[in-house]
Protein backbone atom coordinates (compact mmCIF):
# COMPACT_ATOMS: atom_id res chain seq x y z
CA UNK A 1 0.00 0.00 0.00
CA UNK A 2 1.46 3.70 -1.17
CA UNK A 3 2.17 6.08 1.60
CA UNK A 4 -0.63 8.40 0.33
CA UNK A 5 -3.24 5.30 0.78
CA UNK A 6 -1.88 4.44 3.86
CA UNK A 7 -2.36 8.23 5.31
CA UNK A 8 -6.07 8.01 3.80
CA UNK A 9 -6.97 4.76 5.40
CA UNK A 10 -5.43 6.59 9.10
CA UNK A 11 -7.66 9.20 8.62
CA UNK A 12 -10.51 7.13 8.48
CA UNK A 13 -10.00 5.18 11.11
CA UNK A 14 -12.86 3.89 12.74
CA UNK A 15 -12.33 3.16 16.04
CA UNK A 16 -16.31 3.29 17.23
CA UNK A 17 -15.05 5.84 20.16
CA UNK A 18 -17.51 9.00 20.52
CA UNK A 19 -15.48 11.36 22.38
CA UNK A 20 -18.03 13.92 24.19
CA UNK A 21 -17.87 17.15 25.98
CA UNK A 22 -20.05 18.56 28.96
CA UNK A 23 -20.17 22.18 28.74
CA UNK A 24 -21.65 24.23 31.61
CA UNK A 25 -25.01 24.72 30.58
CA UNK A 26 -25.35 29.15 31.07
CA UNK A 27 -28.59 28.98 30.42
CA UNK A 28 -30.47 27.30 32.37
CA UNK A 29 -32.05 29.63 34.57
CA UNK A 30 -31.49 29.25 38.73
CA UNK A 31 -29.39 26.36 38.28
CA UNK A 32 -25.64 25.71 39.03
CA UNK A 33 -24.90 22.04 38.35
CA UNK A 34 -26.24 20.80 34.71
CA UNK A 35 -23.93 20.65 31.81
CA UNK A 36 -24.75 20.39 28.07
CA UNK A 37 -23.47 17.03 26.25
CA UNK A 38 -22.07 17.70 22.67
CA UNK A 39 -20.39 15.14 20.35
CA UNK A 40 -16.71 15.97 19.43
CA UNK A 41 -17.02 15.67 15.83
CA UNK A 42 -14.07 14.14 13.80
CA UNK A 43 -12.16 17.00 12.05
CA UNK A 44 -12.75 15.64 8.84
CA UNK A 45 -15.63 14.47 6.96
CA UNK A 46 -16.07 11.05 5.07
CA UNK A 47 -16.81 11.17 1.18
CA UNK A 48 -18.25 8.79 -0.97
CA UNK A 49 -14.50 8.11 -1.87
CA UNK A 50 -13.48 7.31 1.54
CA UNK A 51 -16.48 4.57 2.10
CA UNK A 52 -15.93 3.34 -1.15
CA UNK A 53 -12.11 3.27 -0.44
CA UNK A 54 -13.20 0.90 2.79
CA UNK A 55 -15.78 -1.12 1.55
CA UNK A 56 -13.42 -2.14 -1.56
CA UNK A 57 -10.43 -3.33 1.51
CA UNK A 58 -13.45 -5.08 3.32
CA UNK A 59 -14.84 -7.41 0.91
CA UNK A 60 -11.70 -7.41 -1.68
CA UNK A 61 -12.66 -5.65 -4.86
CA UNK A 62 -11.39 -2.60 -6.96
CA UNK A 63 -11.79 0.57 -5.23
CA UNK A 64 -13.36 1.99 -8.91
CA UNK A 65 -15.85 -0.71 -8.74
CA UNK A 66 -16.80 -0.50 -5.04
CA UNK A 67 -17.43 3.64 -5.67
CA UNK A 68 -19.71 2.93 -8.84
CA UNK A 69 -21.67 0.50 -7.07
CA UNK A 70 -22.32 3.30 -4.33
CA UNK A 71 -23.11 6.09 -6.40
CA UNK A 72 -25.44 4.04 -8.51
CA UNK A 73 -27.06 3.07 -5.28
CA UNK A 74 -27.37 6.43 -4.17
CA UNK A 75 -28.90 8.11 -7.04
CA UNK A 76 -31.46 4.53 -7.67
CA UNK A 77 -32.75 5.28 -3.85
CA UNK A 78 -33.01 9.12 -4.79
CA UNK A 79 -35.10 8.29 -7.66
CA UNK A 80 -36.90 5.99 -5.86
CA UNK A 81 -37.96 8.56 -3.08
CA UNK A 82 -38.42 11.14 -6.39
CA UNK A 83 -41.14 8.42 -7.59
CA UNK A 84 -43.22 8.40 -4.14
CA UNK A 85 -41.58 5.12 -3.06
CA UNK A 86 -39.84 4.89 0.86
CA UNK A 87 -36.75 3.66 1.11
CA UNK A 88 -35.57 1.22 3.39
CA UNK A 89 -31.61 0.58 4.11
CA UNK A 90 -29.53 -0.28 7.28
CA UNK A 91 -28.52 3.04 7.40
CA UNK A 92 -31.26 5.13 6.97
CA UNK A 93 -35.54 5.07 6.37
CA UNK A 94 -36.56 7.64 3.75
CA UNK A 95 -39.87 9.17 3.49
CA UNK A 96 -41.16 11.17 0.40
CA UNK A 97 -42.80 14.35 2.11
CA UNK A 98 -44.91 17.67 0.88
CA UNK A 99 -45.75 20.48 2.70
CA UNK A 100 -48.21 23.39 1.73
CA UNK A 101 -51.04 25.25 1.68
CA UNK A 102 -53.01 25.64 -1.82
CA UNK A 103 -56.14 27.76 -2.43
CA UNK A 104 -59.19 25.68 -4.25
CA UNK A 105 -58.73 27.44 -7.05
CA UNK A 106 -54.84 26.55 -7.11
CA UNK A 107 -55.76 22.85 -7.28
CA UNK A 108 -56.45 22.80 -11.54
CA UNK A 109 -53.01 24.76 -12.22
CA UNK A 110 -49.55 23.33 -12.66
CA UNK A 111 -47.72 23.24 -8.69
CA UNK A 112 -46.00 26.29 -7.96
CA UNK A 113 -42.78 25.03 -5.77
CA UNK A 114 -42.94 28.17 -4.25
CA UNK A 115 -46.06 27.27 -1.98
CA UNK A 116 -45.09 23.58 -1.93
CA UNK A 117 -42.26 21.60 -0.64
CA UNK A 118 -41.23 18.40 -1.19
CA UNK A 119 -38.16 16.87 0.60
CA UNK A 120 -36.81 13.31 1.79
CA UNK A 121 -37.53 12.77 5.74
CA UNK A 122 -35.11 10.91 7.34
CA UNK A 123 -34.43 8.70 10.22
CA UNK A 124 -31.64 6.38 11.37
CA UNK A 125 -31.92 2.42 10.34
CA UNK A 126 -31.24 -0.81 11.99
CA UNK A 127 -27.23 -0.39 11.12
CA UNK A 128 -27.00 2.97 12.32
CA UNK A 129 -28.73 2.38 15.98
CA UNK A 130 -26.82 -0.51 16.28
CA UNK A 131 -23.70 0.75 15.88
CA UNK A 132 -24.05 3.92 17.95
CA UNK A 133 -24.94 1.79 20.99
CA UNK A 134 -22.47 0.25 20.74
CA UNK A 135 -19.79 3.00 20.60
CA UNK A 136 -17.52 3.60 23.34
CA UNK A 137 -18.25 6.77 25.20
CA UNK A 138 -16.17 9.24 26.71
CA UNK A 139 -16.90 12.70 28.30
CA UNK A 140 -14.83 15.78 28.71
CA UNK A 141 -15.49 18.59 30.92
CA UNK A 142 -15.02 21.79 29.09
CA UNK A 143 -14.57 25.20 30.60
CA UNK A 144 -17.42 27.99 31.37
CA UNK A 145 -17.50 30.01 28.22
CA UNK A 146 -16.57 33.81 29.31
CA UNK A 147 -18.69 36.72 29.29
CA UNK A 148 -20.76 38.13 29.57
CA UNK A 149 -23.09 37.83 26.10
CA UNK A 150 -24.92 40.77 25.10
CA UNK A 151 -27.68 40.11 22.34
CA UNK A 152 -29.47 43.20 22.03
CA UNK A 153 -31.03 46.08 23.22
CA UNK A 154 -34.55 47.43 22.46
CA UNK A 155 -37.64 49.23 23.84
CA UNK A 156 -39.04 47.87 26.85
CA UNK A 157 -41.96 48.20 25.05
CA UNK A 158 -41.33 46.45 21.95
CA UNK A 159 -42.27 43.15 22.76
CA UNK A 160 -46.11 44.29 22.98
CA UNK A 161 -45.58 46.01 19.51
CA UNK A 162 -46.82 44.99 16.45
CA UNK A 163 -45.00 41.90 14.08
CA UNK A 164 -42.28 44.05 11.68
CA UNK A 165 -42.48 47.04 14.21
CA UNK A 166 -39.78 48.66 15.81
CA UNK A 167 -40.03 50.99 19.05
CA UNK A 168 -37.49 53.51 18.78
CA UNK A 169 -35.45 54.22 22.39
CA UNK A 170 -36.27 57.20 23.73
CA UNK A 171 -34.46 59.63 26.39
CA UNK A 172 -36.22 58.65 30.00
CA UNK A 173 -37.96 55.73 29.00
CA UNK A 174 -37.25 52.14 29.59
CA UNK A 175 -34.95 49.80 27.78
CA UNK A 176 -34.23 46.04 27.96
CA UNK A 177 -30.89 44.29 26.94
CA UNK A 178 -31.11 40.73 26.61
CA UNK A 179 -28.03 38.11 26.77
CA UNK A 180 -26.19 35.83 28.79
CA UNK A 181 -24.13 36.16 32.11
CA UNK A 182 -25.44 39.79 32.47
CA UNK A 183 -25.86 40.37 36.08
CA UNK A 184 -24.60 43.41 37.18
CA UNK A 185 -22.57 42.78 40.38
CA UNK A 186 -19.62 43.51 42.02
CA UNK A 187 -17.94 46.82 43.65
CA UNK A 188 -15.70 48.02 40.62
CA UNK A 189 -16.60 51.43 39.95
CA UNK A 190 -16.68 50.34 36.25
CA UNK A 191 -19.64 47.90 36.84
CA UNK A 192 -22.66 48.82 35.23
CA UNK A 193 -24.10 49.19 31.54
CA UNK A 194 -22.09 52.27 29.99
CA UNK A 195 -23.78 53.88 27.04
CA UNK A 196 -20.67 56.00 24.83
CA UNK A 197 -22.04 58.44 22.07
CA UNK A 198 -20.61 57.60 18.71
CA UNK A 199 -20.42 61.24 17.93
CA UNK A 200 -18.70 62.13 20.71
CA UNK A 201 -16.92 59.74 22.60
CA UNK A 202 -16.04 61.98 25.93
CA UNK A 203 -20.22 61.65 26.61
CA UNK A 204 -20.68 58.86 28.47
CA UNK A 205 -23.29 57.24 30.92
CA UNK A 206 -23.33 54.21 33.44
CA UNK A 207 -26.18 53.17 34.73
CA UNK A 208 -25.69 51.32 38.15
CA UNK A 209 -27.13 48.06 39.30
CA UNK A 210 -29.07 50.08 41.79
CA UNK A 211 -30.75 51.24 38.48
CA UNK A 212 -31.35 48.30 36.85
CA UNK A 213 -34.62 46.29 38.03
CA UNK A 214 -34.96 43.79 37.39
CA UNK A 215 -31.23 42.61 37.45
CA UNK A 216 -30.84 38.92 36.18
CA UNK A 217 -28.12 37.23 33.71
CA UNK A 218 -30.32 37.20 31.15
CA UNK A 219 -32.08 40.57 31.39
CA UNK A 220 -31.31 44.01 32.25
CA UNK A 221 -33.82 46.99 32.32
CA UNK A 222 -33.73 50.02 33.26
CA UNK A 223 -34.49 53.65 32.17
CA UNK A 224 -32.35 55.47 29.89
CA UNK A 225 -30.92 58.91 31.11
CA UNK A 226 -33.36 61.85 30.23
CA UNK A 227 -30.76 63.72 28.73
CA UNK A 228 -29.37 61.70 26.63
CA UNK A 229 -29.09 63.02 23.34
CA UNK A 230 -30.54 61.54 20.15
CA UNK A 231 -27.79 59.63 17.74
CA UNK A 232 -25.44 56.24 18.08
CA UNK A 233 -24.32 55.00 20.99
CA UNK A 234 -22.36 52.15 21.88
CA UNK A 235 -23.43 50.24 24.94
CA UNK A 236 -21.49 48.01 26.97
CA UNK A 237 -21.86 45.18 30.30
CA UNK A 238 -19.35 45.80 33.12
CA UNK A 239 -19.63 42.66 36.00
CA UNK A 240 -17.97 40.49 38.42
CA UNK A 241 -21.12 37.89 37.55
CA UNK A 242 -19.81 34.55 37.64
CA UNK A 243 -21.91 31.42 36.87
CA UNK A 244 -22.82 30.15 40.61
CA UNK A 245 -24.29 33.11 42.51
CA UNK A 246 -22.01 32.30 45.69
CA UNK A 247 -19.04 33.66 44.01
CA UNK A 248 -18.02 36.76 41.98
CA UNK A 249 -15.30 36.90 39.54
CA UNK A 250 -11.87 38.43 40.68
CA UNK A 251 -11.62 41.01 37.62
CA UNK A 252 -14.47 42.44 36.09
CA UNK A 253 -15.53 41.65 32.87
CA UNK A 254 -16.76 43.68 29.90
CA UNK A 255 -18.79 42.69 26.68
CA UNK A 256 -19.63 45.56 23.96
CA UNK A 257 -22.97 45.02 21.85
CA UNK A 258 -21.11 44.38 18.23
CA UNK A 259 -23.11 47.52 16.82
CA UNK A 260 -24.43 50.81 18.02
CA UNK A 261 -27.87 51.25 19.02
CA UNK A 262 -29.66 54.70 17.92
CA UNK A 263 -31.62 56.56 20.98
CA UNK A 264 -34.68 58.61 18.92
CA UNK A 265 -36.50 57.83 16.01
CA UNK A 266 -33.61 56.70 13.36
CA UNK A 267 -33.38 58.33 10.20
CA UNK A 268 -35.17 56.94 7.16
CA UNK A 269 -32.10 56.20 5.23
CA UNK A 270 -34.47 54.37 2.19
CA UNK A 271 -32.19 51.40 2.66
CA UNK A 272 -34.71 48.23 3.20
CA UNK A 273 -32.72 45.61 5.33
CA UNK A 274 -29.67 46.92 6.66
CA UNK A 275 -31.40 50.00 8.19
CA UNK A 276 -31.83 47.89 11.09
CA UNK A 277 -27.80 48.55 12.16
CA UNK A 278 -29.46 50.97 13.91
CA UNK A 279 -31.71 49.07 15.91
CA UNK A 280 -29.92 46.04 16.81
CA UNK A 281 -32.49 43.66 18.02
CA UNK A 282 -32.22 40.86 20.41
CA UNK A 283 -30.66 37.67 19.45
CA UNK A 284 -32.83 34.17 20.30
CA UNK A 285 -31.43 32.76 23.66
CA UNK A 286 -32.80 29.51 24.08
Amino acid sequence: MSAKKEKIMAKVDLTMDLNLKAYPNDLTPDVDSDYVVKVDTQTTSLTLDDLAEMAAARIGCEETVARSVAQVLMEEAARAVASGFCVSTPLCYVQPMASGVLMEEELSQPVDRQRVKVYGSFRQGPALTEAIGKAKLKLYLQPASTGPYIAGMVSAMQSAAEKGVTVAMQPGEMVVITGNKLKVVGDDPEVGVKLTSVAEPSESFLIPASKISPNTPKKLQFVLPADITEGEWTVSVTTKYASSSAYQTKQARTFELRRPVYIGTPPDTGGGEDDDDHGESPDPIV
